[in-house]
This record gives C-alpha cells, structure tokens and sequence, in this order.
C-alpha cells in the first residue's frame, strides 16, 4: 500500500489538517503525554504501579533475514522512575536463513526530573540500551549493535498543550550520547519531534534525528559527522481502541538517508507497534 514514502508523508499531512476541525474528546492520558515518539524518549514516565508491555514487529537489518520481533515491558517504580527490560532478533517473523537473536536484552532506566509547568518544559533523563531499525552487522555497517543506535544516556524536554478543549499537540526534543561504537563516533545525537491528537482513538506523531553518531566511515573518505539536513524523519499513526490498548504504523528513515559501507541505500521501512498499558 505504501511503496512509495511521499504516499506515506501525504497520508500524515491530510490527517494532520483534520485536527483543524477536530472537536472530538480529550485523549486517555497515557495518550496526551506519550513516553515516545517513534523511537525518541520524551519526557513522559509511568506512574507508579503502572506498566506497558510492547511488542515491534520490523524489517531485517539486510535483504537476507526475516523480519524482526522485539518485545519489552516497562515498569513505574514510582511516579518518576520507569525501569524496562526488552529482547528480540530478526529471523523471528518470515522467511529467513536462521534466526538472529540481539546480543545482550534491550533496558531501560528513564527518571522524570522536573514536572511540566505553564511556562516549563518536563525533564527526564536516564539511559535506554535498546535500538532500533534492526540488527547492524559489521558486514554492513562499520559496528556491531542496531541499524539506529540504541540511545544510550539522554535527556529529554516535552512541553504539551491543549487547544479548543480537544485538540493535543506536544513538542519534544531529546539530546543522547550513544554507547554504540563510542570508541568511532564522538558526537552526541539530537531528535526533535511532535505529536498531535486528531480525535480521541487518533494520534500522529513525527521527529527527526539528526543522526550524528551513525555517519559510517567509507574506506579512503573524510566523514563529516554534522549533517544536519541528512538526518533520519521518522513518523507514524498511533490508534487506541481503548485506553489499555494501542497499535502504531510506523515509517522510519521516510528520506531515505541511512545507508550501508558500500554507499548504498538501506531504505525507508515500515513497523507495527502494538502496546498494552495497564497497572497492578
């Protein structure tokens, strides 16, 4: 259905123009402040007691595994300290050669710093070991680990707001420092991004990553780390059929940036998130 990314981006700005007429009920609040975007941390914590359980069905790093699995739960120790653990592999889901298990489980420490105020952003900050996109091969890629590195240590602003009484909108903006290939790439990464409620089962959210610690060495060239125009869009529409139950189509690297050694194109690729929310 979605070949082509600018169908995709065309999709995201006809639903977007309808939050203009929207007058629809407000959001479940879980869905008001979300803890992601695509793959970005905002600002959002669990409470406590609460806990998700989510599950990311994605394409393989290469041309040659089966699509992936990835599944996490993550937990509210108390109303600002979310604590997550996740695993997965390619090969799982589809044809494939053999299944690639993820070298070490995905887990997430993620603490809510400062609350959100009028004039205020919310503040968190913590460290995320569990990327995105796929397994990386050094055969592709010049490290071993994910396709978009897992964030490492972050902290991330979110500022939300409600218009008409319905209608949600939030910005958000993430600064990390990646583990991945430390020893390569020294520069920290940035990801800005929004999402907008357009009535109460529809969300879309949008962000970009910079990507300035995924610039690949190619053998006999100088890299430029900071390349700004030649970041990762990502964006994707979230639908809740209740409170406790969401599913996100998701498109990532929709510019097509991302790339292998050898120069060529990884490509643009398409996820399904599905996530329960609940509490003890």
């Amino acid at each position: 259905m979605f070949n082509n990314p600018k169908k995709f981006v065309l999709l995201l700005t006809v639903v977007s123009a309808g939050v203009l007429w929207n007058r629809g009920g407000v959001q479940a609040k879980e869905l008001i402040a979300p803890r992601k975007l695509v793959d970005a941390h905002t600002a959002g914590v669990l409470r406590r007691g609460m806990y998700d359980f989510e599950c990311r069905i994605y394409p393989a790093g290469d041309s040659v595994s089966g699509a992936g699995l990835t599944l996490g739960i993550d937990v509210g120790i108390t109303d600002r300290l979310t604590i997550g653990l996740s695993y997965g592999g390619e090969g799982i889901v589809g044809r494939g050669r053999e299944a690639r298990f993820h070298n070490l489980p995905g887990w997430l420490v993620k603490y809510r710093l400062f609350e959100e105020k009028l004039h205020f952003p919310g503040i968190a900050f913590g460290y995320d070991h569990q990327g995105h996109g796929g397994i990386a091969d050094s055969s592709f890629f010049s490290y071993r680990g994910y396709v978009y590195k897992s964030p490492g240590f972050f902290v991330s602003l979110s500022k939300n707001y409600l218009f008409c009484s319905s209608v949600q909108f939030g910005l958000h903006g993430m600064c990390n420092y990646s583990m991945e290939d430390y020893r390569n790439v020294h520069w920290p990464d940035f990801t800005a991004g929004m999402d907008m409620g357009v009535n109460d089962e529809l969300f879309i959210v949008f962000e970009y990553n910079f990507g300035f610690n995924t610039r690949d060495p190619l053998p006999g060239t100088t890299v430029h780390y900071a390349v700004p125009s030649e970041g990762y869009f990502n964006a994707g529409i979230r639908w809740a059929f209740s409170p406790e139950l969401y599913i996100e189509f998701d498109a990532r690297d929709l510019f097509e940036h991302r790339r292998f050694n050898n120069g060529r194109i990884l490509g643009w690729n398409r996820e399904i998130k599905i996530v329960f929310f609940s509490g003890f």
